[in-house]
């Protein structure tokens, strides 16, 4: 599945988001999937009389077939997988219990948080004002939502969220709306809405349960990790459609991100959760999505290499297995040699001489020679069972053969210390490319931040100017002002004054209400040719 997905980052870089969210989807669909049946097939086959690990420690036969291990024989050809083969199935009821109690502590937590979501709901919320409702109400029908959406102020959270799939709620932090522009509102209630429209609430609640199961399993981690990116940006992508342009939702993201705090787990936030502001930025005005960094690129080559090395492990054309399990009949042998040491005893072996033999009802097989009837019911007699059939191979070289197995063991356990140190020195690299990648990013936030406010007073001060020479035309349109090159004015809250004379309240409320858009603004201008 890693691999998968890294095929996926690798080749759809120029994609749209909805393309790479749909196929990261479906990488962890099937393998979920793949999990489930998994499951499924060893169920059905589950035998409750054997125990896993006398497979190894005696000989064991279930059914028709026992294979006696010879002096050399092993599992897979190396001992380091025999052991960890042998040590996995010997303590697997206990590493069975360790994950289950690891994910009842995960699914309590997730009941606990949930729990917080419910409270978060319904604890300091307050209305929002029929101007916001009307809002979401027009974009619920541009979206198409059936589900009717409330949106309330919340004295709790920090951050634009969304709760709820059946009964979707839009939570605003409060006074939040109060430093925000019409476009900007605008901006953040149509990402939300994204959220509801794409059913993300319910995909993300699916997703999580899904991390819990598989808390183990890096790539699941991963590529969930990589679901969460991509949903951001379809919502991302659909919210610029609904602005003017991308520097008024960019503008209101950075805005989110200065009021972002600790985001609950299950909610659809504006922010994205922890995800990258700049990175997010710089994906909408290039529209082009991040490659698989250096560590990432570490490590789906180290799980590349131990994939192919495994594989190649147990695919060898002399791998010997000491047991193979087919029913619930089981039958020990006392000692694994004693077919070899009576061949020996009855001169049809010969010491250090490569042997094989099968014994079975009707024939008994040495070297591919059939051996007399009389031989065939004396081996029958001391080692075979009713519907039985055994195997025995003896290879030469023992001692030669052992050596080059721990030979084989160290060059592994070398060969993983090797990655190890390098996985360790690509994440101190890491490490410090982050750091000064946040640096960067903090230092960008400013700047982007610094373009704003140059752009929040370039409009102001060409708003004043309007309004001002807007006015001077309508004092001179109602004979107020006589001499437009000589003229001086002022216009507040409490009063009008024209060429040092104060106005009547009913002018002075016909200019207030027309100029004046809040209670701290005033308007003064002064025109002289001397």
């Amino acid at each position: 599945m890693a691999l998968l997905t890294a095929l996926i980052v690798l080749f759809t870089t120029r994609a749209n988001a909805k393309l790479r969210y749909n196929l990261f989807v479906g990488c962890l669909a099937l393998f979920i999937a793949a999990v489930g049946t998994t499951f499924c097939i060893e169920l059905n086959n589950f035998v409750p009389s054997a125990s896993l690990h006398t497979m190894f420690l005696g000989n064991p036969v279930f059914g028709d077939t026992l294979i006696l291990p010879g002096p050399t024989q092993n599992i897979t050809g190396s001992v380091f997988l025999d052991n960890l083969v042998i040590y996995l199935n010997t303590y697997s009821s206990s590493i069975v219990m360790v994950w289950f109690l690891i994910i009842c502590a995960k699914s309590i937590r997730f009941m606990v948080d949930i729990r917080t979501l419910k409270q978060i709901k319904t604890s300091q919320v307050y209305h929002s004002g029929s101007m916001l409702a009307e809002k979401v109400q027009h974009l619920a029908a541009k979206y198409r939502i059936k589900q009717k959406v409330q949106i309330l102020q919340s004295g709790i959270i920090k951050v634009p969220m969304v709760l709820g799939h059946f009964k979707p709620l839009i939570l605003i932090p409060l006074g939040l709306i109060n430093g925000l522009s019409m476009k900007e509102v605008d901006a953040i209630l149509s990402h939300e809405m994204a959220h509801i429209k794409r059913r993300d609430y319910l995909v993300n609640i699916l997703q999580s349960a899904a991390e819990i199961l598989f808390f183990f399993n890096p790539a699941v981690l991963w590529v969930s990790n990589m679901i969460k990116t991509e949903r951001e940006h379809c919502c991302d992508d659909m919210a610029v459609n609904n602005v003017e342009t991308k520097m008024d939702y960019i503008k209101a993201l950075v805005l989110c991100q200065e009021f972002a705090s600790e985001t609950p787990s299950y909610v659809m936030a504006i922010n994205g959760g922890k995800s990258n502001l700049i990175y997010r930025v710089q994906r909408l005005i290039s529209s082009r999505n991040r490659p698989l960094n250096k560590l990432e690129k570490v490590i789906i080559g180290l799980i590349l290499i131990s994939a192919v090395g495994i594989s190649t492990a147990f695919s060898g054309k002399e791998t010997k297995l000491a047991a193979v399990v087919k029913n619930e009949k089981t039958v020990f042998q006392d000692n694994s040699d004693s077919i070899y040491n009576q061949l020996l005893k009855d001169g049809l072996a010969k010491a250090d001489i490569e042997i094989y033999c099968m014994l079975d009802k009707d024939a008994f097989m040495i070297n591919g020679k059939k051996q007399p009837a009389a031989i065939h019911a004396k081996y029958a007699q001391l080692y075979l069972k009713k519907g039985q059939k055994v195997s025995y191979r003896f290879e030469k070289d023992y001692k030669n053969s052992v050596s080059q197995q721990s030979a084989s063991v160290r060059e592994t356990v070398q060969t993983v210390q090797k990655a190890a140190r390098a996985e360790r020195a690509a994440a101190k690299v890491e490490a410090s490319q982050a750091k000064a990648q946040a640096t960067a990013n903090t230092q960008e936030v400013h700047a982007v931040k610094a373009q704003s406010a140059a752009i929040d007073s370039q409009k102001l001060a060409a708003d004043k100017a309007k309004d001002q020479n807007d006015m001077t035309k309508d004092l001179i349109a109602d004979r107020l002002i006589k001499d437009k090159t000589n003229l001086s004015y002022q216009l507040n809250v409490d009063e009008l004054i024209i060429d040092g004379e104060k106005q009547s309240d009913v002018i002075h409320r016909k200019y207030m209400r027309k100029y004046l858009k809040h209670a701290k603004q005033n308007i003064s201008v002064s025109v002289s040719t001397n």
